[in-house]
């Protein structure tokens, strides 16, 4: 008996295997202009700077944050500039690069996340995707996993 499986069944399997090879049309300055990026959106969250987000944000951004809530573009902006929100600073580690095809990058790490006022230090394990358009790099998708210690 032949099994058939359906084509994003397929794809979904296959990630790994594209991601692992190198990408035709992919290089070296596509993936430090991703990191760049990474860089970037740290920065804006640090500075609280709205508007540098909503440029690296894709249109059809969505992030699944570490609390498991899903916000689109507007509402991770709009989370940026709650007037309660905490002062942080944050620092990438083990920020590891790939190409899925020329134009799509998978970018996992960890955040590493120190607040002063809650005094606190997390570390939040992340995977971004980034979609290349009109030749600038932006987020369009993320997702956090809270690290949680033994």
């Amino acid at each position: 008996m032949k099994i058939k499986l359906p084509p994003f069944l397929l794809a979904t399997w296959a990630i790994p295997y594209v991601l692992a090879a190198s990408v035709p049309g992919s290089s070296a300055a596509d993936e430090q202009a991703v990191r760049d990026a990474e860089v970037r959106w740290v920065e804006a969250l640090d500075h609280r700077d709205a508007a540098a987000l909503r440029a690296l944000l894709d249109e059809n951004f969505v992030d699944i944050t570490w609390k498991g809530e899903v916000r689109d573009k507007n509402a991770a902006v709009a989370a940026l500039e709650a007037p309660n929100r905490p002062s942080m600073t944050q620092r990438l580690q083990d920020v590891r690069v790939r190409f899925a095809a020329p134009d799509v990058a998978v970018v996992t790490g960890v955040n590493v996340v120190t607040s002063k006022s809650p005094d606190f230090t997390a570390r939040i394990r992340f995977t971004d995707v980034f979609v290349k358009r009109s030749g600038a790099w932006k987020a369009l998708s993320a997702q956090e996993t809270l690290e949680r210690s033994e």
